[in-house]
């Protein structure tokens, strides 16, 4: 039986009787940004006519902005197919009585305590993979259970069961959870719609028929794991994180309208009028499904929000979801709005949303956003099933061209969140100075930083660089960001054209944030994983200039490149060591997603590996130019060692892939277990002593 947590309105009626405080900074956060009201400073009048603010919504007002969003305006929104509208972690199992402690990698993290579902999981004693059930499947619905082998000399690990997920047809499992203190999983399915999430982004009819599953698998019996439930919901994930007991989901839809023509041809506005005008809210909204049974409200209405004041008025709908997973019943909680988000950013106490406010289009590989483009965020405080939205704010220019590392533009620290935009509107778009009106402009540097903080229902800006104080930019005429990360009270950014400036950020003043050091180095790094609080490890490419534009760039990348940079002194940080692999045309799994790294800490050591596409054979015809692009040689898992004490980068021999041929290694894994490595590949696993 669906147990669901009141809407927000008679959740802070409960809290409010109850006599606890929480009520009290409810009730001033949804009248802050949300229109009238009074905040815990005191009065608010002016937060409402901020048209990033989102407005609580009833049931009827709902209804009608759902009915102007569907209505002929939207012909524009729908009428075109580009329409407009995430700290490196290790862990150690605890012992049980007798048994010997391990430390083994762990997944991945952008925050720290903030888990993310992957491909593989360890508790330190057994491994669980997702995976195909067979060769030639094309889902993953398989869930596998292996465990670690001291003795084995191969390091081959243990099959102990497997379970075949039961989703439906037309979903494939991405991901899962590991709760190991309740001892089960939370396994996450989407839905193909037939649109890549990256190359339709921006179009709302890749959202409408999404659908998201979850599957709790019950890991408790040592040799047979057993389904729990799983749920069903009309909407595709976005993304999801856990925080404890509670697994948080952010779902976008799209409402559909049988019969409705979303172009509104003359002949059919007379039909298309009668359907909106019959349009309620609560059957538009998304719906949950439990183990199977009959479609119920996912969220209800009253416990939406709208941005009435969006630059688009669009009928997307954002939905987050709190489950319990320490519920032995199935209990959630969900708040809605209006508007779609493209990227979402969550701490130990906040998860954000970001939308880009200026309408933008599609081409090539790449968006291209609006020369003064701007970004709305969205903050909602987190309290197990209490997602309570606290007030918007916006920043001048977008989140970057890559989908990938959009989450990695934020960072929280006491309170206050940061954010680092760029305005160039391509990418690309420092070859040549961009037309505007038929008038050519400056290219700009990429970089500019805001400063967060939540005060009376809003997000204020309390900080930015470059400011009238500190001029200097963020990058270089022409740069491109790259890597980005923020880490406690500092912030580091990588931007690139020919040479990699690395630049740390000292955010320790929110109203006085500063660049506190630079270092350039050749090549640039897509991710920036910290060691220690000041040794990074940088991961991306090497670069030479032969004198051209090279790849757009400047240079011509080179092979995968790891740096090791000391920040001990901020204001001279220094390349300590650095490796490049294979040549020019080779890969590696981690530059498209940062779970294709394993690191695992112990004493003064840390072990790295990640797949890589080894391209290192001449291609007919070459030169030795620096342009050259090398034939693919093999696909393997290559090995680092790095000793802290000395920052120093050592090679160990590469393990070899057991696939054969060139492939896509996107969804290839590796795992470390005390003196063993674990390769994971399609679903196939290779062991081996480190």
């Amino acid at each position: 039986m669906a147990s669901i947590i009141p809407p927000v309105r008679s959740l802070f009626s409960r809290v409010l009787a109850g006599g606890a405080g929480l009520g009290l900074v409810l009730a001033a956060t949804l009248a802050g940004c949300g229109g009238g009201g009074a905040g815990a400073s005191g009065p608010i009048t002016e937060p409402s006519a901020l048209p990033w603010c989102l407005r609580s919504a009833t049931e009827a007002g709902l209804t009608a902005y759902f009915r102007a969003a569907l209505g002929p305006s939207s012909k524009g929104y729908l009428g075109s197919v580009w329409a407009t509208d995430i700290t490196a972690a290790t862990a150690a199992a605890p012992a049980a009585p007798g048994a010997m402690t391990s430390v083994f990698s762990g997944t991945t993290l952008q925050q720290a305590g903030v888990d993310e579902a992957d491909l593989i999981k360890s508790d330190g004693t057994h491994v669980f993979s997702l995976g195909q059930s067979s060769a030639s499947g094309s889902t993953r619905e398989l869930l596998r259970r292996q465990a670690f082998n001291a003795s084995a000399a191969d390091s081959a690990l243990l099959s102990v069961d497997s379970l075949k997920i039961p989703f439906s047809a037309d979903v494939g499992g991405t991901g899962f959870y590991l709760d190991a203190e309740r001892q089960q999983l939370a396994a996450i399915a989407e839905s193909n719609t037939g649109w890549g999430i990256y190359d339709a982004w921006f179009a709302p009819q890749s959202w409408g028929q999404g659908v998201t599953e979850l599957a709790l698998i019950d890991t408790a019996n040592p040799t047979a794991m057993q389904l729990r439930r799983t749920l069903r919901m009309t909407g595709k994930l976005i993304g999801s994180r856990r925080l404890g007991s509670t697994l948080y989901l952010v779902l976008r839809s799209y409402p559909q309208v049988p019969g409705l023509d979303p172009l509104w041809p003359a002949a059919k506005t007379a039909a298309n009028q009668a359907l909106i005008d019959s349009l309620e809210s609560s059957a538009l909204l998304p719906t949950l499904s439990i183990d199977g049974g009959a479609a119920q409200p996912l969220v209800q209405p009253s416990s939406c929000f709208t941005q009435e004041k969006n630059i688009v008025q669009s009928a997307d709908i954002i939905t987050l979801v709190g489950i319990d997973l320490a519920s032995v019943t199935h209990r959630h909680a969900a708040v809605c709005f209006t508007g779609g988000t493209e990227a979402f950013y969550m701490s130990d106490q906040s998860l954000y949303l970001a939308t880009t406010r200026s309408a933008y289009t599609y081409g090539g590989a790449f968006p291209i956003y609006a020369g003064q483009t701007s970004t709305d965020i969205h903050k909602f405080a987190l309290n197990g099933l209490d997602m309570a939205y606290r007030g918007s704010g916006n920043v001048t220019g977008h989140l970057g061209f890559d989908q990938n590392r959009k989450s990695f533009r934020m960072g929280e620290h006491n309170g206050a969140l940061r954010v680092i935009t760029q305005t160039a509107p391509t990418w690309g778009g420092w070859i040549t100075p961009m037309t505007v009106s038929g008038t050519s402009t400056p290219i700009e540097s990429p970089g500019h930083l805001t400063i967060l903080q939540e005060t009376t229902g809003t997000l204020a800006v309390v900080g930015e660089l470059p400011n009238a104080a500190r001029p200097a930019p963020l990058g270089k005429p022409g740069e491109q960001l790259y890597a980005s990360r923020f880490i406690g009270s500092r912030g580091y950014l990588v931007t690139y054209r020919l040479t990699d400036p690395l630049y740390i950020l000292d955010l320790s003043n929110p109203a006085d944030p500063k660049v506190a050091g630079e270092l350039q180095v050749s090549g640039y790094s897509d991710y920036l994983f910290p060691l220690t609080d000041n040794l990074l490890l940088g991961v991306g490419k090497d670069a030479i200039s032969d004198g051209s534009s090279g790849d757009g760039r400047f240079a011509w990348y080179q092979g995968v490149k790891l740096s090791l940079i000391d920040v001990s002194d901020p204001a001279h940080p220094r390349e300590a060591a650095r490796s490049v692999i294979g040549r020019r045309g080779t890969d590696a799994t981690v530059l498209r997603d940062h779970h294709g790294i394993a690191l695992q800490t112990s004493g003064n050591s840390v072990r790295v590996s990640l797949p890589i596409s080894l391209h290192d054979t001449p291609s007919p015809g070459s030169t030795g130019a620096v342009n050259d692009y090398f034939q693919f040689t093999r696909t393997e898992l290559q090995k680092f060692e790095i000793n802290l004490g000395a920052q120093s980068l050592s090679a160990r021999p590469a393990l070899a892939s057991s696939l054969p041929g060139e492939r896509d290694i996107s969804n290839d894994r590796s795992l470390l277990w005390n003196d063993q490595v674990h390769y994971f590949q399609n679903g196939t696993w290779r062991s081996a002593g480190w």
